[in-house]
């Protein structure tokens, strides 16, 4: 009973794989621990993240003004943190003061803004690139995780045909057809592909989830960029903003 166990064992076909089995098999072992360490890494993150943009957005709404939200960007992190700070630096630099005397002068009453529509547009473009920047961070390792997925059943299949070719060859060479010679050959071809498939399916899945929570924080941070603006728009009308 044991040695039936052991003959179908993984490990025995693995010993009975050749030395271009057991390299797809130890290249497809790499691509799984590169696969869950993406997938563990990517997904603490991205609930930081998500954490960190909840409890930024909850103050943002509650806030009466959007430059309101600028007095306490140190105590927050991550990409909304970023794109308030980029909006925060280009008005400064337009109205030509720091940030922190802005939003000094903002508090104290004292703020008059001198932005013209065209400035308003640079601050819009400023922000949305800033926008697009985070959401290439937030995408990064998800090129590949997906390559991962993509090669991993290929990577399998190879070593399958590789194995079977020998076998058959071998079985060629000896010139007659006898399963008990060629059996331990053609598995440890299969295992490459098993291999394979037990690396891309759980990659696959870890993908899909990824790349969904980023297109929800890719949305969020759309709306917001879009929501401070209009606000920050209306807020400096008030002002008597000039038209060139």
């Amino acid at each position: 009973m044991l040695t039936f166990a052991v003959a179908v064992s993984p490990f025995y076909a693995f010993e009975q794989s050749d030395t271009f089995g057991r390299l797809v098999v130890l290249v497809l072992f790499l691509c799984s621990i590169i696969a869950w360490s993406i997938i563990i890494e990517k997904w603490l993150a991205l609930r930081r993240v998500r954490r960190q943009l909840h409890r930024f957005l909850s103050e943002f709404s509650a806030a009466p003004s959007p430059l309101d939200v600028f007095a306490g960007l140190d105590s927050f992190d991550g990409p909304v943190r970023n794109i308030a700070h980029e909006a925060l630096v280009a008005v400064a630099r337009l109205e030509e003061m720091s940030p922190a005397t802005l939003v000094r002068d903002w508090y104290a009453g004292s703020f008059r803004s001198r932005l013209s529509e065209q400035d308003l547009d640079h601050v819009r473009a400023l922000v949305e690139r800033a926008v697009d920047t985070e959401v290439a961070r937030l995408e990064q390792g998800l090129g590949l995780l997906g390559s991962i997925v993509s090669a991993s059943p290929f990577l399998g299949l190879l070593g399958t045909v590789w194995g079977v070719m020998i076998a058959f060859c071998g079985m060629a060479a000896h010139g007659k057809a006898d399963i008990d010679a060629i059996a331990p050959g053609v598995s440890g071809a299969l295992l490459t592909t098993v291999v394979g498939l037990l690396v891309a399916i759980p990659a696959l899945i870890g993908f899909n989830v990824l790349s969904g929570v980023v297109r929800q924080l890719t949305v969020k941070l759309d709306n917001f960029a879009d929501t401070f603006l209009s606000l920050l728009k209306s807020r400096l009308s008030n002002m008597d903003i000039r038209a060139d």
